[in-house]
């Protein structure tokens, strides 16, 4: 399978991301959204543009405009707290967003915890809920250390297998941070998901290893060109006819511990392999959501602990990891989240990939609006 040069390499695009967010709420909007959901996921969306994950800004926005489309989402939704205890709860999102129903999810933690030191929430029936880091946050920025985790449509196979069985999950983590912005590590419990073998695709790269088998030979390959499918009038969402695979046993590990998370302990979510793939499957109406369950996990120190301890711990610790001897050429040793952190308080513009603009041209228009006027009522 070969294609255009079009749709090879390319300059990054830069945007405002205030005036990206801006055009996310808008196009919710005329999908329907009330204005409060419409907020929380393009925020959600705008954190990703923000801290530069290149498939978790505007990549992922095609997703909830999809699955407004197709109807698979409930806009008019609201995610609800259908069961608790003194620190946990439950919400059903009935088929709206991941973005809202985890974001309430865990501004329901972060207050759980305040009381209790320690609070999970579970969610279950969701849409896409886009960077995870956007989550854990909101609970570092309480003083307080936060994990979360989803899992997804099968995205990889098991070590040893070459089927799709298991979800390309995220998983993050942080912790409050001091003079020093917080340790944020948010990371894929899978080697490469469906946005990166569209970014790979649409750059014409290989893979950064050999994570996809060939459905017919069993042999490993880190080109995804020969078996990428690209969706008409999407820059992201895409099928691959050949499975992805683990790199190493503990990765396969770690991705079960986030189905443990997700899946198994929370009640009435589905199991990775009780999802339906691949992405193409969503391209139609379904009455069940795209996710199975997530895990927001929150815990408060300064029940053990001086307030403001633990951020003047997590700095002696970012102080002696970025003071240690530099290998040649180096010139700063960063911590993970750092360079995100600073990014979101800078008003410099973001970087975008130019197949996820184009892609982010058609939305605009396809809801009756146009990128020219939303910029000028943006400035206005």
């Amino acid at each position: 399978m070969s294609e255009p040069d079009s749709v090879r390499g390319g300059a990054m695009r830069r945007e405002d991301p205030d005036f990206l967010e801006h055009c996310y709420r808008r196009v919710l909007g005329e999908l329907g959204y009330s204005a409060e959901h419409a907020a929380v996921v393009a925020g959600c969306v705008s954190d990703g543009d923000r801290n530069g994950k290149l498939t978790q800004g505007m990549g992922v926005f095609e997703i909830p405009v999809l699955m407004a489309r197709t109807g698979t989402m409930d806009v008019t939704a609201v995610p609800e707290v259908v069961d608790e205890g003194p620190a946990w709860l439950v919400i059903d999102a009935h088929r709206s967003s991941g973005q809202w129903a985890i974001t309430m999810a865990t501004t329901a933690a972060i207050a759980k915890a305040r009381e209790h030191a320690i609070a999970i929430a579970f969610v279950r029936d969701f849409n896409d809920a886009g960077a995870f880091g956007t989550y854990v946050r909101m609970a570092a920025r309480e003083g307080m250390l936060a994990m979360a985790t989803n899992n997804s449509l099968p995205l990889v196979s098991p070590w040893g297998g070459m089927e799709n069985v298991l979800s390309g999950a995220p998983f993050a983590a942080a912790a409050p941070g001091g003079e020093h912005p917080p340790i944020t590590s948010d990371i894929q419990a899978v080697e490469v998901h469906d946005g990166d073998l569209s970014e790979a695709y649409f750059q014409g790269k290989r893979l950064p290893g050999p994570f996809l088998v060939d459905p017919d030979t069993g042999e490993l390959t880190d080109d995804p060109a020969p078996y990428f499918k690209q969706m008409e009038d999407y820059g992201r969402i895409s099928d691959c006819e050949a499975p992805s695979v683990f790199g190493t046993p503990r990765l396969y590990a770690f991705n079960l511990f986030t189905e443990m998370l997700a899946g198994i302990i929370n009640p009435g979510a589905r199991l990775s392999p009780e999802i339906a793939g691949p992405p193409s499957y969503w391209l139609e109406p379904r009455d069940e959501a795209l996710t199975g369950g997530a895990c927001v996990i929150v815990i408060d120190p300064s029940h053990w602990m001086p307030a403001g301890e633990a951020g003047r711990k997590s700095d002696r610790l970012v102080e002696a990891v970025k003071g240690a001897k530099r290998r040649p050429g180096v010139d700063e040793i960063y911590l993970p989240g750092e360079r995100g952190w600073r990014a979101m308080a800078s008003t410099e513009p973001v970087e975008i990939l130019p197949a996820h603009w184009d892609s982010f041209v058609q939305i605009v228009e396809s809801v009756g609006l146009d990128v020219d006027t939303l910029r000028a009522e943006f400035a206005g």
